[in-house]
């Protein structure tokens, strides 16, 4: 009925919960036992028995025992929420990180934001209000019923119907709520993702003018939102409206009529009697906080059922079992064996049979057409994404047979879109060597010929960078990647693509730096600007995922093939550009 994954429960939530149900039975236990030693006390007051020196140390250790117990209960409840809370979200986070970003890009993140942040607060309130509550609730009729059995055969035979109907009734409502819910859960996701959308992209909004229409869309996506929660709340206040007045009340009319029917009878005592009428009141005390937390249990389940979801999803990329990383320095060559791969859905192979062996120190340019599989290429050599077929080695070690960490700690990445953190420049350094000094720092910094810029800076290394970077220009952001790059000082570097989105002037800049960063060191360089690739030791062309062409730059122009109609292409738009500043000149 609850529907609970065992992998959202783990070793000491589960504790908390044994816990908190053995305490909230127990609870009831001694309210039963207060009951009956208050009637004990009544019957005998009415022989004129002295009842204080008999009773009332009872009465009063009774009392502070349920008061201790009560106050147990609620620990427990929100030892294991909180508990589970921080469990459940470092798993989302660590699946993340299995995942890799070739699966998550497929993602909309504001969604799995949604689902780590706000769907843990309603798991923390489902595990700690209404999944124990559950069980208590389940048990305390049939604890109730043995007892007033116990005490009166007859009255308890009056109650015995409540026990089947208690979970009839859960369960109907349950079903109920978990249409509704799931629809609230996917709608919270979906506005969520929508409002992080429209925050990252407020600029090409307000650009063309859309701000007002998208804040519109999210208008009617936030009243659909009211409507579905409205609906939970309306059926949830049916609920209560049906344990206040159906369980509590019908309860105990039943057993009172009957208690003082028998009474009459004389086949039972008034202390008796007001202790089988305040145990019938127990019989609804966890029925009814069941229906005030039932919309928090529905929708907590939701969101544990998405959760499931995600962290069932399998990675594209996993360590092998038993990996050990290679012991020894690594030199940096790199061999391609008839490596293919194809993304889930697509019709052609993004990289197909691509054999290539790359010599340590050696620079090899990736060059082609958009799509033509040179990134696919880096995120293989990355082990963000696996190849379907073929093998990948380093030093001959293949990559696939060796943790996915020795195999990223043999990289270095500069990116065409670094992504800053937000923090100062240090900590985003620091990513690369948290160990790092202030002076490996500065080192980094100058070989990346941004130090000046840093010195220029009030806070020095102190500088918030803003989030993403947005304080600091294209290439700044990218002379910090490489400075990052430096500081991880791993013998391959992977550019992808790192003077694409500056100015020229910049350009040459970076590509000082960048001489620096690949000195000595095996180079994958991505990149559409031929100027780029010319200093390359290698060039090797790409179309389809394939290798048509390869060799050293002035062989590869020389021969007259692709690489030469690419060269020939560029220096007419250049010439075309320059008679065009002349003309207008």
């Amino acid at each position: 009925m609850l529907g609970i994954d065992k992998r959202l429960i783990v070793p000491e939530t589960s504790r908390w919960i044994t816990a908190g149900v053995v305490t909230g039975v127990g609870n009831v236990l001694l309210s039963l036992a207060l009951y009956a030693t208050l009637g004990l006390a009544i019957d005998g007051l009415l022989r004129g028995e002295p009842v204080f020196e008999r009773f009332f140390p009872w009465l009063v250790a009774l009392l502070a025992a349920k008061l201790f117990a009560g106050w147990f209960f609620r620990y427990a409840q929100y030892r294991a929420s909180s508990q589970t809370k921080l469990t459940i979200r470092d798993s989302v986070y660590a699946h993340a990180l299995r995942m890799g970003p070739a699966v998550l890009d497929r993602k909309r993140t504001g969604e799995l934001v949604n689902i780590a942040v706000d769907g843990m607060d309603w798991i923390e309130l489902f595990y700690g209000v209404y999944f124990v509550q559950f069980i208590v609730g389940m048990a305390t009729p049939i604890i109730l019923c043995v007892y007033i059995g116990l005490v009166d055969w007859v009255v308890g035979l009056s109650l015995i119907v409540a026990i089947p109907l208690t979970p009839l009734f859960l369960g109907v409502l349950s079903r109920q709520f978990r249409k509704v819910s799931e629809k609230y859960a996917d709608v919270n996701n979906q506005q969520s993702a929508a409002f992080l959308d429209a925050l990252q992209g407020m600029t090409t909004l307000k650009m063309f003018n859309l701000g007002t229409k998208r804040g519109e869309a999210m208008y009617a996506a936030n009243e659909q939102q009211r409507v579905v929660t409205m609906k939970l709340l309306f059926v949830n206040q049916i609920m209560i409206l049906l344990v206040d007045f159906g369980f509590a009340l019908g309860t105990t009319l039943v057993l009172t009529v009957v208690a003082l029917l028998r009474l009459d009878a004389g086949l039972l005592t008034a202390g008796q009697v007001v202790a089988l009428v305040l145990a019938s009141a127990e019989f609804s005390k966890p029925l009814a906080l069941i229906g005030q937390f039932f919309f928090a249990g529905a929708i907590g389940r939701e969101f544990a059922k998405k959760i499931i979801a995600f962290i069932s999803e399998k990675p594209g990329v996993a360590d092998p079992e038993g990996a050990a990383s290679p012991a020894g320095p690594i030199r940096g060559a790199l061999s391609f064996k008839d490596v293919s791969f194809s993304y889930p859905g697509a019709a052609k192979p993004a990289v197909a049979a691509f054999s290539l062996d790359i010599r340590p120190g050696e620079t090899v340019a990736l060059i082609g057409h958009s799509g033509s599989g040179k990134t696919t290429v880096a995120n293989l050599v990355l082990r963000t994404l696996a190849p379907s077929a073929g093998e990948i080695a380093i030093d001959g070690h293949a990559a696939s047979r060796v943790p996915l960490d020795w195999v990223r700690a043999q990289i270095a990445l500069v990116p065409q879109d670094p992504y800053l953190f937000y923090g100062t420049i240090a900590d985003n350094l620091r990513l690369a060597k948290p160990d790092a000094t202030d002076a490996e720092l500065w080192a980094a910094a100058e070989a990346a010929n941004i130090a000046d810029f840093i010195r220029r800076s009030p806070a020095g290394l102190d500088t918030l960078v803003g989030e993403r970077g947005t304080s600091l220009s294209g290439g700044q952001i990218q002379r910090l990647a490489i400075a990052r790059a430096l500081l991880k000082a791993a013998p391959i570097i992977v550019l992808d693509e790192p003077t694409s989105q500056i100015d020229l002037e910049t350009e040459s800049v970076i590509h000082e730096a960048l001489e620096r960063l690949t000195k000595d060191r095996t180079v994958i360089l991505i990149a559409h600007r031929l100027k780029t690739v010319q200093s390359a030791d290698r060039i090797v062309v790409m179309d389809a995922g394939r290798i048509v062409e390869q060799g050293p730059p002035a062989d590869l122009a020389a021969r007259g093939g692709v690489y030469a109609r690419m060269v020939g292409t560029t220096r007419a738009m250049e010439q075309g550009r320059l008679a065009a500043a002349g003309g207008a000149a």
